[in-house]
């Protein structure tokens, strides 16, 4: 295995320019996927140990995140945690991480084409196809999970190996490493896993006919060690954090493979091969390069010559029907011919069950197929061709594939080197950033946002001062959370009363609202390096630098009475949202449960009753939901509406002064009946002063 290991590594260094090995460089992991897979490592490295061990608390604030989700290859993470009071700081294993799996790819292509032939030279050539293979170089460039491209020949080999000891076994290890590498990896290792027990079961019923229930009790202590051994590594990994809900994502359809992908170079080819393609289609990156189409071409041609070659499948049928179905799920029911996109007609029904799979990147799913046409074809030529007419094919067509790759061996080479090399990461640095630091446990955004525009400096920053952060990129998230995240700092910010353990960044018009809601006396806010501050208790002064958001020209006229607002995406009336609502999304605004929490407007109405007007409408008409609505203040009801009878579409409440003098006064909509939930959706709100005898009257009435 000597020449497979020289082979990866060389093939490593020579692709990658060696520097991100090096576990101290962590300069070209700042941006994007790549930041995201480091900063989750970083920050799980000084979590403190939980259930599941993969439990993430402090990046992803609230979320419920685990390293699983962080794409920060969680086998290699739960490998480091324990150590992580011997590892140096900053600390990254990505770069070993890539190296073995040039090695890993380099040993199981070896194998693989040993089944074939014992020839060292044609092997080795071979290898060249598989640590050259464009669709896992590309991954390079910012999934570094993804290029664990040898988990799949690994399950081809484990398919194809002549020797079955200790089968199942191999088979469970091999599952459970790839749940806790990535989950399209897994997907398709369990796929050839299916193959490889219906191709196991054929071979025995063809050695002796077994019945249904025998053959039931041969796999069935197999798939059960395979199950479970994959369960606890999800369990183990943190993959069950997220709800079934949260594993929905969008994209189906989109990120596809085109039809023209084996021959579409998109910037790899020297020889000019770059065909048009749709949008998504670059997750459908399966470029053969030249001297693998040629290899392939000539495969095929041998093929026709030897009719022989026809009649021996050197491919089990169970493996290349699960090719098949890879290969269809790859293109999707969107069918791109280069530049030209056709949808296939099929039931809404079935499109919106597709629309909602996990797995929504499908183009990665010809990974397993592409490998198999590889092999296929070397295994063709090394049984027609023999002595020097096979070394001498192959080393044409190993030719033809470096002088067309090296535009894209080079660019990502480069690409690479500069990333490594890139020392001048921005970040959030200077006297106040680092007092602040030390001062505050937690960083967060209101909004909360993922993947918001500069998220990766938030982040760094708060993983530099050991704080907790929803400033974070995550590839799944529990959107029930998400809410409840957005909805809870909301409520605490129209209230008055932001944690005092918390430093917060706002948007503008949240700061619009602070300047408002939150009193001068209990937190700073101001400007500072294009960021909008609030530290709740600071008490020194404010950065020279900085400037006072309360001192300049107020937009706090947002909120004077009388207000009118709407509660369309971007809408002010969003603002107000406290509990309750789904008040993140780009749909209506409608009430999650049994209750959801409004605030309206109190700008200079202390000691004044205000008066609301509230345009709703019934979300839903099931029979199951509230028939009655209710809306409380200060607990006491206020105003109700039957939704059924359609009286609910203009309520009018007078809303009595909360005594706290607050800027914004909670109301509470409520079911009016016990346990039914609630259905409502909001469409515009306004507030205007109630008349001063009628607010002396309330308050009466109210002592």
């Amino acid at each position: 295995m000597a020449i497979p290991f020289l082979l990866g590594v060389l093939a490593c260094v020579l692709v990658t320019g060696g520097t991100m090995l090096w576990p101290g460089n962590v300069y070209w992991l700042t941006h994007g996927d790549l930041a995201q897979s480091y900063l989750g490592w970083a920050f799980y490295r000084d979590a403190p140990w939980a259930l599941p061990p993969g439990a993430n608390p402090g990046y992803g604030l609230g979320l419920h995140a685990s390293i699983y989700y962080s794409d920060s290859i969680p086998l290699l993470a739960m490998l480091f945690k324990p150590l992580a009071a011997w590892l140096p700081q900053p600390f990254q294993y990505f770069g070993l991480w890539v190296l073995a799996c040039f090695v890993l790819q380099a040993g199981f292509a070896w194998r693989l084409l040993g089944l074939v032939t014992p020839q060292l030279w044609s092997r080795a050539l071979g290898v060249l196809f598989f640590v050259l293979a464009p669709p896992m170089l590309m991954r390079l460039g910012g999934h570094m999970a993804l290029v664990g491209h040898w988990l799949l020949l690994a399950a081809i080999y484990l398919c194809l190996r002549r020797s079955r000891r200790h089968q199942s076994a191999c088979w469970a290890l091999l599952a459970a490493a790839a749940m806790v590498t990535h989950a399209y990896l897994f997907a398709m290792v369990g796929a050839v896993w299916l193959a490889d027990i219906v191709h196991r079961h054929r071979l025995t019923r063809a050695e002796a006919p077994i019945g249904l229930r025998a053959g039931i009790r041969r796999w069935l202590p197999e798939v059960s060690l395979v199950v479970v051994a994959t369960v606890m590594a999800a369990w183990l990994a943190g993959f069950f954090m997220v709800s079934g809900h949260g594993m929905q994502a969008s994209g189906f359809g989109y990120y596809k493979m085109n039809l023209l992908a084996l021959v579409n170079g998109d910037g790899w080819s020297g020889f000019g091969l770059k065909l048009p393609q749709g949008a998504g289609e670059y997750e459908g990156f399966n470029y053969l390069g030249l001297g693998g189409i040629v290899l392939v071409g000539m495969a095929l041609l041998a093929a026709v010559m030897h009719r022989d070659l026809l009649r021996e499948r050197m491919l089990p049928r169970p493996l290349l029907l699960v090719a098949s179905g890879l290969t269809v799920l790859a293109i999707t029911c969107n069918v791109g011919i280069g530049a030209i996109q056709w949808r296939m007609p099929m039931p809404d029904g079935l499109w919106l069950k597709l629309s909602h799979l996990s797995l929504q990147s499908t183009g990665r799913m010809f990974w397993v197929p592409y490998y198999l046409l590889l092999l296929a074809g070397l295994f063709t030529v090394l049984r027609v061709f023999h002595g020097r007419w096979q070394i001498g094919i192959l080393l044409l067509a190993a030719t033809l594939q470096l002088m067309d790759l090296y535009p894209g061996l080079s660019g990502l080479r480069s690409t690479l080197l500069q990333r490594s090399r890139d020392t001048n990461a921005a970040g959030l640095r200077g006297p106040f950033w680092d007092a602040a630091g030390t001062h505050y446990r937690v960083l967060r955004q209101l909004p909360p946002a993922l993947m918001a525009p500069g998220w990766e400096q938030l982040a760094s920053y708060a993983q530099r001062h050991r704080m907790g952060t929803d400033a974070v990129m995550l590839a799944r998230f529990d959107w029930n959370r998400f809410l409840s995240l957005h909805n809870d700092q909301q409520a605490a910010l129209l209230g008055g009363q932001p944690d005092q353990n918390t430093l917060y960044l706002l948007n503008d018009r949240e700061v619009a609202l602070a300047r408002v809601a939150v009193p001068a006396t209990t937190a700073a806010l101001f400007r500072l390096d294009g960021r909008n501050v609030l530290a709740p208790g600071w008490q020194g002064a404010i950065p020279s630098s900085a400037v006072d958001l309360r001192r300049a020209e107020a937009s706090s006229s947002l909120f004077r009475l009388p207000f009118r607002g709407d509660f369309v995406q971007d809408g002010v009336g969003r603002l107000l949202l406290g509990p309750g609502w789904n008040s993140a999304g780009a749909g209506e605004v409608s009430t999650l449960g049994v209750k959801a929490s409004l605030f309206v407007p109190a700008v200079d109405a202390a000691g004044l009753a205000v008066h609301v007007g509230l345009g709703l409408h019934r979300a839903s008409s099931r029979k199951d939901m509230a028939q009655r609505l209710e809306v409380w203040a200060d607990g006491r009801l206020i105003g109700d509406c039957e939704l059924a009878g359609g009286s609910c579409g203009e309520l009018q409440l007078d809303v009595p002064d909360d005594r706290r003098g607050a800027s914004f006064r909670e109301l509470s909509l409520r079911s009016g009946q016990p346990s039914a939930r609630l259905s409502v959706a909001l469409d515009t709100i306004t507030v205007t002063l109630h008349p001063p005898v009628a607010s002396a009257a309330l308050a009466s009435e109210r002592r």
